[in-house]
């Protein structure tokens, strides 16, 4: 099974719009944008995309699951090499971004709880 890849989407010379025109006729992008994108040009440059909200979640969720199957492949990696003795523990959070490192950190509060406390 292949897939195929595409450096830049499609796009039919019906789906770009003059920016000035959309600002003159948004109602109609934005019902055209039901069936199919509608991109935005600026001085005969694509500067913006005006899509079904239904689309926008679909890629959303598809990049998040890629996003997410990525990270697991690299903790996979990680724990191979790590059980055949080729790397030093990598901690957990090494993969994150410092927003999201704090956000993990502030639900580990219980971390300051000894195991004494903890378990009582």
């Amino acid at each position: 099974m292949g897939v195929d890849f595409l450096k830049e989407p499609p796009i039919k010379k019906s789906q770009i719009i003059k920016a000035t025109d959309a600002s003159k006729k948004f109602a109609e992008v934005r019902k055209k944008a039901i069936y199919e994108p509608q991109f935005i040009s600026d001085h005969n440059e694509i500067k913006s995309v005006v899509l079904n909200y239904e689309e926008y979640e679909r890629m959303y969720r598809e990049i998040d699951d890629l996003r997410e199957a990525l990270w697991e492949h690299k903790i996979s990696e990680r724990m191979e090499k790590s059980d055949e003795g080729k790397t030093k523990p990598i901690p957990f959070t090494s993969h994150m971004s410092k927003k999201e490192r704090e956000e993990f950190n502030k639900g580990n509060e219980y971390d300051a709880l000894t195991d004494k406390d903890l378990f009582e």
